[in-house]
C-alpha cells in the first residue's frame, strides 16, 4: 500500500499583497505559484491584494474580487504586531478575526487550485504542510497572534496538516541560493550577504554568512533582523498627496472608485520608473477630468516630470538604503566582507530601487542581485524550506536570538547572596526561599540551532492540583542580571495543566499533621525557525503547555 501524498504549501501574507505556492514532496522541482485569483474584472498577477470586505449580511469578498465601491479593510497585517487598536475593524471583530477570515479565503482558493491539478488518487488521504512567512523583526506575540489566526482559518489544525512559521528574508535567501545558478557558482564559504525583502508596507532585512554550500547548505545569521515602514505603498501615499495638492478642492468630488483607478495608473508608472533621461514625463490617467492645465491635466492625463517622480521616490528609498547600510555595517564587524545584497519582494522589483542600491553598494564592491521573480521569491522559498524539512535536510540555518530569554524562579535563600526583600517562606515545607530570581537559557544575539532544546528542572509543592503558572521573562541585553529589574520584561505566562493526572502520579509528603504533594518537572524551550516553543515534561512524558499568555509585545 502506497504512502499518502504530501504537499507543501507556502503562504506569504504581505502587508499590501499576498502570494501562495505549492509542490508535491515527490516532485520538489515543480513549485507551482498560484496566479489565478477570483476577480470582479480587474487584471490579476502572481500576487493578490491583502484586502477584505464585509457586506451587511457578513458575506466576504477579498483580493481582486472586491467591488470597487465596497469598503475595504487593508493593512490589517500590521495590527497583528500590536495589541493597540491602530486600525478600524468591523463592529464586533478584532484584527485576528480579520486575518483569520482573509487566510481562510486564501486557504480555500489554494485547495481549489490543488484539487484542479491533481487526481483524486493523489489527493486521497493527502498530508499538507503549510509554511507561513512572517517578518524577521516580528515579536513572539505577533507570531503567536499570526499562528492563532492561521489555525482558526484551517491551516495546520487537523490530523493531516501542520503549520510552520518562517522569516521572510530567510525564505528569500533559501530560494535564491537554491535556484539562481549564476549567483551560486560565484559564492564561497564564509561569504556574507544581506537579504532585503522590500514589500508594499515594510522593508525587512537580515544578513547571513555562508558556512557551507554542499552537500548541505549551511547559513548562519550574522545580524539580527531590522526593518521599517518604508515599502512601495508609501510612494503611492506621496503621489496621492501631490495629486490632491494639484487639483485642490476638486479632489473631494472624485469618487473612491476613480481615486483607485488613478492610483492603479500611477502604480504602472511607478514600476516603470528608472530615472532614465529618456523618461522625461509620465502620464497618469484621470477618468474624471479631461483638462485642468493649472494642475497638469491634459486629455485625461495627469503629467509628472522625471524630477517629480524622483522626489516621490527618494525619501522612501533613502530609508531603504540606510537600513541596508546599517545591516552591512553590523555584518562587516568580522573579517569577511559582504559579498552581495539580495533584493526581493514586490517593491524589490522596482528598477529605480535597484539602481539606487547598486549605486551605493558599488562603492564597497558589493554586488546587488535582483531575481526575475523577486516578488514571489519569499513564497517559493517557503515551499523549498518545507520540502527539505520533510524530504531530507539539505538546508541548515543557524539563527540569532532576538532577545535573552529566562524563567522566573524561586531559589533556596542564601544569606549574603539574596536580598531580604525577596525572602518568603514555602507554605508547605516552611523553607525560606528567594523570589524574583531568573535562570537565563538564551542570550540575545546567541546563535541557536533548530534542534537545540533548553531544559530546566523545577520542583513544585501543592496541597491540591491546580493549573501551574510559570513566568518567562526577556531582555534586549545579552548579559542581563539574574534578578528582576527595570531592564527585564515579563514576556509571557506559561500555563500547564496536569489536573487530569491522578494524585498517585505525584509524590506525597508530610510536615507535621499536614500532607502535601511534590512534583519534579521540566520546562523545555526551543527556538525552531526563531519561533519560541514551550513544553512541559513530567515523569518522562511531554505535555504541550495549556496556554501562553503574552504580557508584552516584545
Amino acid at each position: 500500500m502506497s504512502s499518502p501524498s504530501r504537499f507543501v504549501i507556502g503562504i506569504d501574507l504581505g502587508t499590501t499583497y499576498s502570494a501562495a505556492a505549492f509542490a508535491l514532496l515527490s516532485d520538489p522541482k515543480n513549485v507551482e505559484v498560484v496566479k489565478k485569483w477570483p476577480t470582479s474584472g480587474q487584471l490579476v498577477g502572481a500576487k493578490v491584494p491583502t484586502e477584505i470586505a464585509y457586506a451587511e449580511d457578513k458575506s466576504i469578498t477579498w483580493g481582486y474580487d472586491i467591488n470597487p465601491r465596497s469598503r475595504k479593510i487593508k493593512w490589517f497585517k500590521l495590527g497583528l504586531e500590536t495589541t493597540e487598536d491602530v486600525l478600524t475593524m468591523p463592529q464586533g471583530m478584532d484584527v485576528i478575526g480579520v486575518a483569520r477570515d482573509y487566510l481562510r479565503e486564501l486557504y480555500t482558493h489554494i485547495m481549489i487550485n490543488i484539487s484542479r491539478q491533481y487526481t483524486s488518487a493523489i489527493l486521497k488521504d493527502a498530508q499538507y504542510n503549510f509554511v507561513l512567512t512572517v517578518p524577521a523583526i516580528w515579536s513572539d506575540m505577533a507570531k503567536k497572534r499570526t499562528e492563532l489566526a492561521a489555525h482558526s482559518a484551517g491551516l495546520g489544525n487537523s490530523a493531516n496538516s501542520t503549520l510552520d512559521l518562517l522569516s521572510e528574508p530567510e525564505s528569500a535567501a533559501v530560494y535564491t541560493l537554491r535556484t539562481v545558478e549564476n549567483f551560486i557558482s560565484r559564492l564561497q564559504p564564509n561569504d556574507k550577504m544581506v537579504v532585503c525583502d522590500a514589500g508594499g508596507g515594510t522593508v525587512d532585512l537580515i544578513a547571513y554568512e555562508i558556512k557551507q554550500l554542499s552537500p548541505v547548505l549551511r547559513l548562519e545569521e550574522c545580524t539580527t533582523g531590522t526593518g521599517d515602514f518604508c515599502g512601495g505603498s508609501f510612494i503611492d501615499r506621496e503621489f496621492e498627496k501631490l495629486f490632491q495638492q494639484r487639483v485642490g478642492f476638486l479632489y473631494e468630488s472624485i469618487s473612491i472608485v476613480h481615486r483607485q483607478q488613478i492610483l492603479k495608473s500611477f502604480e504602472m508608472s511607478k514600476m516603470a520608473f528608472r530615472d532614465d533621461p529618456g523618461q522625461a514625463k509620465f502620464y497618469i490617467h484621470v477618468p474624471t477630468t479631461a483638462n485642468m492645465p493649472e494642475a497638469g491635466i491634459h486629455d485625461h492625463q495627469f503629467e509628472l516630470t522625471r524630477g517629480e517622480m524622483r522626489r516621490l521616490f527618494d525619501p522612501i528609498i533613502d530609508k531603504v538604503v540606510n537600513l541596508i547600510q546599517e545591516q552591512v555595517s553590523m555584518a562587516s564587524a568580522g573579517t569577511n566582507r559582504i559579498r552581495a545584497i539580495l533584493l526581493v519582494g514586490g517593491f524589490g522589483e522596482s528598477d529605480y530601487l535597484y539602481l539606487r542600491i547598486r549605486a551605493w553598494a558599488s562603492a564597497f564592491g558589493i554586488e546587488v542581485l535582483q531575481p526575475n521573480d523577486a516578488s514571489t521569491a519569499v513564497v517559493q522559498g517557503a515551499v523549498l524550506k518545507g520540502l527539505e524539512a520533510r524530504g531530507g535536510k539539505t538546508i541548515q540555518v543557524i539563527r540569532r536570538a532576538r532577545r535573552s530569554y529566562g524563567l522566573a524562579t524561586k531559589a533556596v535563600f542564601v544569606e549574603g547572596q539574596h536580598l531580604e526583600v525577596d525572602a518568603e517562606y514555602d507554605p508547605n515545607t516552611g523553607m525560606k526561599i528567594a523570589n524574583n530570581q531568573i535562570r537565563w537559557f538564551i542570550s540575545a544575539n546567541q546563535p541557536v540551532d533548530d534542534e537545540a532544546e533548553f531544559r530546566f528542572q523545577f520542583r513544585r509543592t501543592f496541597s491540591r492540583p491546580t493549573v501551574w503558572e510559570d513566568s518567562l521573562v526577556s531582555s534586549t541585553s545579552p548579559n542581563p542580571q539574574t534578578r528582576m529589574g527595570s531592564d527585564i520584561q515579563k514576556h509571557c505566562v506559561i500555563r500547564s495543566d496536569l489536573r487530569h493526572l491522578p494524585k498517585s502520579e505525584f509524590i506525597k509528603e508530610r510536615k507535621g499533621l499536614r500532607s502535601y504533594y511534590v512534583a519534579d518537572y521540566e520546562l523545555i524551550a526551543s527556538l525552531r525557525n526563531n519561533n519560541l516553543n514551550l513544553a512541559l515534561q513530567y515523569r518522562g512524558k511531554r505535555y504541550g503547555v495549556a496556554d501562553v499568555l503574552f504580557e508584552t509585545a516584545a
